[in-house]
C-alpha cells in the first residue's frame, strides 16, 4: 500500500502501531478506531482500519470500512484501489478491474494498482498482459533486501536474446522468501543453457540455497559490493524472469533437491523433538499463514483454530514449521499435545529444510513452505483460496510440483470443504502407516 503522509508520522511511530505490525491485530483495529472517534472523515485512517479488520479476517467490517473511505474521498487511490483488491478476492473481478482502471486515472504511477491489475490479468487468463504489466513495478524496490548493495551502471536485460553467453549476469532477489525459492527453476534451466549466473539472495535463505547441488555451477550470495558489482554485464530483476522466459518462449525446468545433501546439525534441536520425529507416528508439519504485513494474507491464511479439525487425529504428530506472531496461536499450540511448535528452532531456511527432510506429509497454506517442501520432494497438500496466486494455475507456465496435492475452497472464505478432504486424506495414511 502508498505511504502515509508525513501528518501520519505519529500513528506510526507509535506503541500500538508497532505492536500491530508485529501482529497484535487488536491493537491495530483500537488505533484506528480511537484516530476515527477523532478524524472521523479521514480516508485514508478509514482504509487503514479496513485492513486491520481484513488481517483478522473480518471481511464484512473491512468492506463497510473500505467503501466508507471511498465515499469520503473518492480520489484517494488507496480507498479506491482497496475496493479493487476486496472485489478481487471475492472474485468480482470486473468490479475490481474497474476499480483498478480508477485508481489508475486518479494516479497514473500507482504501482499499487499496476501489481494488482498484473495479477487480476494473469487469474483472467491474459498472462503475457499481465506479465507485461508487472514489468511496471519499482524494481529498485527489492533492493531494501540487500542493504549494501548501491545501484550502479550495470544494464537490465530486457530480453534473454541480448544476452553473450560470457557475460556475467547478477540476478537480484525480489520479494518475499517463496519468490526467491521458485526463482531457481528458473536459474536452473539458465544455468544449463550456460548462462554466467550470480544469484544474490536474502540472508535467510543464503546456506539453504547455496548448499543445492542442482545450482552448483550458480554463484549464491547474500551481500554485493561496489567493486563486486563491475564483475557483472547485466543485471536482472529476479520477478522478471517469468516475463523474459515468456517472451523467448523458454519453459522453465523443475528442480528436486536431494535432501541427502542438506548440511543436518541435529545436535543442536531438543532431543524431544527428535525422539518424537523418530517414532511409528505419522510426522506432519504445518504451516498456516505467511507475513501478516503482506496485503493478501488474509486470504491466503488459515486460522490455526480451523485446523483443529485435523489435528485431532492422536496417530499424527504434527509440527509447527512457521514463524508465530500471533498470541492467540500459542493459546493453542499449548492446548494441542500431538503439535510440537518447532518455531524457535528456525532460525533460517537449512533449519527449516532439515525438519522437512523428516516428515512425511506437509500441510501449508500458499506460503514459502510449499516451494521449500516441495523442492524436496516431500508430499505437500497445498491450501488454496478460490481466487488464489496465478503461478498455481498450471496452464501459464506457473511452478508445478508434481508432489504437490491442491485443496481448494469451494466457498470463498470458507476452508470446511478443504480441510475435511485432507481430514480423509490423512485418515487414509494413518491407516497404511
Amino acid at each position: 500500500m502508498e505511504n502515509f503522509n508525513n501528518t501520519y508520522s505519529d500513528i506510526l511511530n507509535s506503541k500500538p502501531y508497532i505492536l500491530y505490525s508485529q501482529g497484535d491485530l487488536v491493537e491495530g483495529i483500537n488505533l484506528f478506531s480511537n484516530v476515527l472517534q477523532k478524524h472521523p472523515h479521514d480516508s485514508n485512517i478509514w482504509v487503514e482500519l479496513g485492513f486491520a479488520h481484513l488481517k483478522n479476517l473480518d471481511f464484512e467490517m473491512s468492506f463497510m470500512c473500505f467503501e466508507t473511505a471511498y465515499k469520503i474521498n473518492p480520489k484517494n487511490p488507496n480507498a479506491t484501489c482497496a475496493l479493487g483488491l476486496f472485489y478481487y478476492e471475492s472474485n468480482k473481478l470486473k468490479m475490481a478491474k474497474e476499480f483498478y482502471k480508477r485508481t489508475l486515472e486518479i494516479d497514473k504511477n500507482s504501482e499499487w494498482a499496476k501489481l494488482n491489475l498484473s495479477i487480476l490479468e494473469q487469474t483472467s487468463g491474459d498472462y503475457r498482459k499481465g506479465l507485461l504489466l508487472y514489468e511496471e513495478r519499482d524494481k529498485e524496490r527489492s533492493l531494501l533486501l540487500h542493504e549494501n548493495y548501491k545501484e550502479n551502471h550495470l544494464q537490465e536485460v530486457t530480453d534473454l536474446k541480448q544476452i553473450n553467453k560470457n557475460n556475467k549476469i547478477l540476478i537480484i532477489g525480489e520479494q518475499g522468501f517463496g519468490d526467491q525459492l521458485m526463482i531457481c527453476h528458473y536459474l536452473s534451466r539458465l544455468s544449463l543453457l550456460g548462462y554466467s549466473i550470480t544469484y544474490l539472495v536474502s540472508d535467510k535463505l543464503y546456506n539453504f540455497i547455496r548448499n543445492i547441488k542442482e545450482l552448483k555451477n550458480i554463484k549464491i550470495i547474500k551481500n554485493v559490493n561496489e567493486n563486486d558489482l563491475n564483475l557483472y554485464s547485466y543485471k536482472i530483476y529476479s520477478m522478471s524472469l517469468p516475463f523474459l522466459f515468456y517472451k523467448s518462449k523458454i519453459k522453465r525446468k523443475p528442480l528436486k533437491v536431494d535432501d541427502i545433501n542438506l548440511t543436518k546439525d541435529y545436535k543442536k534441536y531438543p532431543k524431544k523433538i527428535l525422539k518424537l520425529m523418530d517414532n511409528k507416528k505419522l510426522n506432519v508439519g504445518i504451516a498456516w499463514s505467511g507475513r501478516c504485513s503482506q496485503t493478501r494474507n488474509s486470504f491466503r491464511s488459515v486460522r490455526l483454530d480451523f485446523l483443529k479439525q485435523i489435528l485431532n487425529n492422536k496417530n499424527i504428530n504434527f509440527f509447527v514449521l512457521q514463524k508465530i506472531t500471533n498470541v492467540k496461536d500459542h493459546e493453542i499450540i499449548d492446548q494441542i499435545s500431538n503439535l510440537h511448535d518447532l518455531s524457535n528452532y528456525l532460525d533460517d531456511f537449512t533449519d527449516t529444510a532439515s525438519f522437512l527432510s523428516r516428515m512425511d506429509i506437509v500441510i501449508s497454506s500458499c506460503t514459502s513452505l510449499v516451494h521449500l517442501s516441495a523442492m524436496l520432494n516431500k508430499k505437500t497438500l497445498l491450501l488454496l483460496s478460490k481466487i488464489h496466486d496465478p503461478r498455481w494455475n498450471e496452464k501459464n507456465n506457473g511452478v508445478l510440483y508434481k508432489c504437490v496435492k491442491k485443496f481448494k475452497q469451494k466457498e470463498l472464505n470458507n476452508w470446511h470443504h478443504p480441510l475435511e478432504e485432507i481430514k480423509e486424506f490423512l485418515k487414509l495414511r494413518t491407516n497404511c502407516k
